[in-house]
Order: C-alpha cells, then sequence, then structure tokens
C-alpha cells in the first residue's frame, strides 16, 4: 500500500510540476524593463523535506520550451535561435548566494574555456539563495538562512526587489569572480529558475533539436566532460 502511495503521489507531483513549467515559461515572451518588481518563489521542495528534486524541471530526451532572456548589457538571447547556429547549448543556473555555485565557479571557467567553440554554455543568474535580509527559497522553516559558507567567506548580498537590482547584482557578481560563460538574467517572475527545476545550481546540456541530452541537479563539471565529450562528436 505504500509503495502504491508512492507510485500516486510521484506521478501527481510531476503532472503538477511539467504543467507549472508551461505556465511560467509562457511569461517570458515579454522582455523586463529595470523597474520590473520581482516576485517572491519558495522552491516546491521545501514542501517535502527536498525530496523529489530529480522531477522538477525537464528530464532527458524532453524538449525544453523556447525562451528568450537579457544577458548583463541588455543583449537579446533566444534558446531556439541560438541552437539553429549547430552546437548544443549548455545551461548552469546560479546566484551570488548560491555556495555551490561559488565553489564551482573555477572549474566552470575551466570547462568554457576548453569548450566554448564547441558548446554554447550560458550561466542563468536567478534569484539568490540564501540572501541575507530575505527568505531563503530553501528554508523548510521559511525564514533567512545564510549559509554557513557564506559566513565563513564574508559572503553577503540582498534579494533584489526589481531587476535593474537583480541585473547591477550579476554583474557584479561576473566581475568578481571573472565568470567565463555568459550571464544571462532570469526575469521577474523568476520563470527559468522555476521551468529548469528550482535548484540553486542546475547544469542543462541541450541538443540542438532542442532536447535535454544530460542534466544535473547540482553541477558537477568533473563529470559533465566525458558527457560533453560524446556529445560534441
Amino acid at each position: 500500500m505504500n509503495l502504491l502511495f508512492r507510485h500516486i503521489m510521484l506521478c501527481l507531483m510531476f503532472f503538477v510540476v511539467t504543467c507549472s513549467c508551461e505556465t511560467h515559461q509562457n511569461s517570458t515572451n515579454r522582455l523586463p524593463e529595470d523597474s520590473d518588481k520581482i516576485s517572491t518563489a519558495i522552491s516546491d521542495v521545501t514542501g517535502n523535506g527536498y525530496a523529489y528534486w530529480d522531477l522538477l524541471g525537464y528530464q532527458k530526451g524532453e524538449k525544453l520550451p523556447d525562451f528568450t532572456l537579457r544577458n548583463i548589457n541588455g543583449e537579446r538571447f533566444n534558446l531556439y535561435e541560438t541552437l539553429k547556429l549547430g552546437k548544443p547549448v549548455m545551461l548552469i543556473t546560479g546566484s551570488t548566494t548560491c555556495d555551490h555555485t561559488r565553489k564551482n565557479l573555477n572549474s566552470i571557467n575551466a570547462f568554457t574555456n576548453k569548450y566554448s567553440n564547441k558548446l554554447s554554455i550560458y550561466i542563468i543568474y536567478t534569484q539568490e539563495a540564501h540572501p541575507c535580509d530575505a527568505i531563503s527559497p530553501y528554508s523548510l522553516n521559511h525564514e533567512i538562512w545564510e549559509s554557513k559558507a557564506n559566513i565563513r567567506d564574508h559572503v553577503k548580498a540582498s534579494q533584489p526587489r526589481t531587476y535593474g537590482e537583480r541585473k547591477a547584482l550579476a554583474s557584479k557578481w561576473q566581475k568578481t569572480y571573472k565568470v567565463q560563460p555568459t550571464v544571462l538574467i532570469d526575469n521577474p517572475g523568476n520563470d527559468s529558475w522555476k521551468t529548469l527545476g528550482q535548484a540553486p545550481n542546475m547544469m542543462y546540456l541541450i541538443e540542438p533539436d532542442g532536447n535535454v541530452y544530460y542534466k544535473q541537479v547540482w553541477a558537477q563539471m568533473e563529470e559533465v566532460e566525458g558527457v560533453a565529450t560524446e556529445l560534441v562528436k
């Protein structure tokens, strides 16, 4: 009985998340203005003790919906226009207060320098994972949660209230850590964060036809290289 109940719950959760992804991504058609207010978003995993991370977002073989974002210079990026160039696309999510992203930046930069001629690589700057002034999207108790690594490294950032504030914070982050991939800014509705799976440092490899080739809930670049090598053969 417990196994049957678990199976039913997993199916229902997958259905809800899939519908939610389609709805959220449709709102990315209008490119935002700096004055646009950012909405508050709490990860769905806080309701189940971080279970079912893998069910969120899109899975291997599924087609990612098209979306449009701007980079930190305000230039337009469209997923399927980029895929038409014939190279696979790598998408990574991150933020200033995501200590997992910060730990990965050296390997992300090294990977980008090695594969940028074969892959189009982008980091999508999403909402702050551990802001110092607002509820963390990942707090089970819905409270401010500055990670131990951020406290140790003296990393603090507020949760941006407007798209312009998010863009400015992303620009500062890019310069501070010399981030090599092009940095895209998630829109005020946090649609890319919601659609891709809500984890603070996710990674997707997307084939030129738009299908997911490989996905990591927590980016581990040393594990990606072999997969990427196979993809770009």
